[in-house]
């Protein structure tokens, strides 16, 4: 039995990663697919099964691949790519599974573009179907109705990829959220019950991917912090490995805003060497908090937690959303001032969307105000009529404010805030000399000379110049910052201005 399995190209207007490939003169994409990976690593050892592998972001799909079998997977933004792919293969009779985060909240409609459907998480329905296609009785849909126990998920298999194709590798410590937002799907796809994998298991995982050349890696939970015995037990023993490493792994992750109210976690974030944490912050606005369930987090003070970050050194990723009903037109501005006066280089301003089935969904169908024809892409667009807000003031909004953000003289102010808030460096030397990072060097400031537009090439040396006045010691991550930078700038500046 032979399967293909395929992660879909993701919409070339979504990735703001995209951008910066020309830098290192190489295509890459963000992370690897871990889940079609840990498939592979749940095949049953007694059965016969060979697999084939296509990251559709990496490479084409090999259309005339000879198989017995194509599975697919992907996000709300990725299914119309996962019906065509589908599409394709079921015209030549090799029949499609579908699964992943599309499949579980929208089973309806997912299962019109597959022979078997995975509904849920699939540690254990995947050898079941296995098995079961190999007796002939391959079921429709498998669905998962209870949560898995985590620790039965194994190493995903690295073996069919290559290290050089990603800028990041993603690993998983813990599923699950405690909390509730109305506009978070999370609930459906992981739970709200927190489930951890064993601290052994987790340092396993991340040596592997040492091993297979990662040089940071990513905690792909949907929230870091939760359990803080056990984070604080991770971190001393990813701290105690690192040091033991000629050339150190950075890590980064994502969490909601209260991480930065705990000073002795974000200073172990920092000798772990974690470099950025996304912070779902979403709003500055306590009332729009309360509306979607989330006023909790009112209680910790952004002007303060996300400095403190900074102070240990750590890139605090701002995650922001637009279209509240409690927002006007001013919050374009508020959210501005707010990212200025915190010094928060990088922000991700999305806009909000009710996921099918998600308690904000459920509340907007009442009250008549959900678009039905939503395409998936929530960066961009929402399947939310505003309550004070146009649909154009929420749209045309958005992506001013996010090209703002990214014009030289806007981001040079606040990179350069961020510097000056960096206090604590962490014990940390390599010992090794990489010729890959020394070439690397080399094509970022010939790039950044040669090959960007004046303002950004003049942001990029003034930077440089204060960073060395600053501490020298700033300089390695504000180069590491700046490239991340054309990412963003080469995404908020890819449309036309008569668009904007």
């Amino acid at each position: 039995m032979k399967i293909y399995l395929i992660n879909p190209k993701t919409p070339e207007n979504f990735w703001a990663m995209r951008g910066a490939l020309d830098i290192v003169g190489k295509h890459k994409t963000l992370m690897q697919n871990s889940s079609l990976l840990t498939l592979i690593a749940l095949t049953p050892k007694d059965l016969d099964v060979e697999y084939a592998y296509c990251d559709e972001n990496i490479e084409p799909i090999d259309w005339d691949m000879r198989c017995d079998l194509v599975g697919i997977t992907g996000y709300t933004l990725q299914f119309e790519r996962m019906g065509f792919i589908s599409t394709q293969f079921r015209k030549r009779g090799i029949p499609v599974a579908a699964g992943g985060i599309y499949a579980t909240i929208n089973p309806d409609n997912a299962k019109n573009i597959c022979d078997h459907l995975f509904i849920g998480e699939a540690e254990y329905t995947w050898p079941q179907f296995l098995r079961d296609w190999v007796q002939g009785g391959a079921k429709a849909v498998y669905e998962q109705e209870a949560f898995v126990d985590i620790k039965d998920s194994p190493v995903p298999d690295l073996s069919y990829i290559k290290v050089e194709n990603y800028h990041y590798f993603s690993l998983q410590t813990s599923r699950g959220c405690p909390n509730n937002c109305d506009f978070c799907d999370v609930l459906r796809i992981t739970g709200r019950k927190y489930r951890n994998k064993t601290i052994d298991r987790i340092m396993i995982e991340v040596k592997n991917a040492h091993a297979f050349g990662a040089e940071t890696i990513f905690f792909s939970d949907d929230n870091f912090v939760v359990n803080r015995k056990f984070t604080i037990e991770l971190l001393r023993e990813i701290i105690k490995w690192n040091r033991t490493l000629d050339v150190p792994v950075s890590f980064s992750t994502q969490a909601t805003v209260m991480i930065g109210a705990d000073e002795e976690i974000v200073k172990f974030l920092a000798d772990a060497r974690f470099r950025v944490i996304f912070l779902g912050l979403e709003t500055i606005n306590k009332d729009c908090l309360e509306e979607v369930n989330k006023g909790q987090m009112a209680q910790y003070d952004p002007f303060e937690v996300i400095p403190r970050i900074s102070r240990y050194g750590i890139v605090p990723f701002i995650g922001m959303i637009v279209g509240f009903d409690h927002d006007t037109p001013a919050v374009f501005r508020e959210i501005e001032d707010f990212l200025d006066k915190t010094s928060s280089p990088f922000a991700s301003i999305s806009v909000l969307n009710a996921p099918n089935h998600s308690p904000l969904y459920d509340r907007m169908k009442k009250d008549g105000r959900l678009v039905e024809d939503f395409r998936g892409f929530w960066h961009l667009t929402t399947n939310i009529i505003p309550k004070q807000l146009t649909p154009d003031e929420l749209y045309y909004g958005q992506k001013r404010l996010f090209r703002k953000l990214y014009e030289p003289e806007h981001f040079e102010r606040r990179m350069i805030g961020w510097l000056k808030n960096v206090k604590y460096f962490p014990d940390y030397s390599t010992r090794k000399k990489n010729l890959f990072r020394i070439v690397l060097i080399i094509k970022i400031f010939y790039h950044f000379t040669l090959r960007v537009p004046g303002p950004v090439r003049r942001m990029f040396w003034n930077i440089l110049k204060e960073t060395w006045r600053i501490n020298p010691r700033l300089i390695s991550g504000a180069v590491s910052l700046l490239v991340q930078y054309w990412h963003y700038y080469d995404f908020s500046h890819r449309e036309s201005d008569e668009n904007i």
